[in-house]
């Protein structure tokens, strides 16, 4: 381990991680499924523009590149318990 990083909170880091990834690119699909409707249907909603939509994709991406990082840092701290 590095730096006195323990594998719980690698887990911990990488649960965070998935989470900040799942809601962000939720908000974007909701986003972009209500933008459809404010064109198609006439709707009147509230919709984040471009560069908010462009934002929320950012913060996703990272965040999922971050729990793959915390994922890799667990497989190799622990050689002995991966099945490669």
């Amino acid at each position: 381990m590095t730096n006195g990083q323990t594998i719980s909170e690698h887990k911990f880091g990488a649960r965070i991680a998935i989470i900040v990834a799942t809601v962000s690119f939720s908000l974007y699909v909701i986003n972009m499924l209500i933008g459809k409707g404010n064109i198609v249907y006439g709707w009147e909603l509230f919709h984040i523009g471009d560069i908010g939509e462009f934002l929320i994709m950012f913060v996703a991406s990272i965040a999922f590149i971050v729990a793959a990082l915390f994922r890799e840092a667990d497989w190799k701290a622990n050689p002995e318990t991966n099945n490669n």
